[in-house]
């Protein structure tokens, strides 16, 4: 109880987060939302984030284990974010790296029968705007062409 309990705050405290840095990134101040991102990606993650940075994505969902997939689903959010921030700085190096790295998280959580929520998937289809889905590995591709074409997420 208690951990579910901490762990919907983490969820409550990300969402607020991605709200504030959306309303920053749209406003075009661009270094407060990135830095409003990435410290919330120290905070909220913690160690976690070592490892998804670098895993293989479904091996990095497949580490993290059922009782951290939250956390995983937070990171792939922030992640993404934080590409879009880097688009809108024209950074496409950076953007690219975040946003192919959100959407791998994304499918490999899929993947691993995570149902990804209506925000998820909204974030999703964002993202896939911002690069050519060829430069994903092909069953990341597949999963997220699922997903955006009326296919939904894996179920819990």
């Amino acid at each position: 109880m208690f951990q579910r309990d901490y762990i919907e705050r983490l969820i409550e405290e990300c969402a607020r987060v991605l709200s504030r840095a959306l309303e920053l990134r749209r406003g075009r101040q661009l270094e407060p939302a990135l830095n409003q991102v990435r410290q919330a990606e120290e905070e909220l993650i913690g160690p976690l984030r070592r490892v998804l940075e670098r895993l293989e994505p479904s091996s990095a969902v497949e580490v993290a284990g059922a009782a951290q997939l939250d956390r995983v689903r937070m990171y792939a959010a922030l992640l993404g974010e934080e590409g879009l921030i880097y688009h809108a700085m024209q950074n496409s190096a950076s953007a690219f790296l975040c946003c192919r790295r959100s959407l791998e998280l994304y499918a490999a959580l899929s993947l691993a029968r995570v149902q990804l929520d209506q925000a998820e998937l909204e974030q999703i289809h964002v993202l896939m705007g911002s690069l050519d889905l060829s430069e994903l590995d092909e069953r990341y591709a597949q999963e997220l062409r699922r997903l955006t074409t009326g296919g939904r997420g894996g179920s819990r």
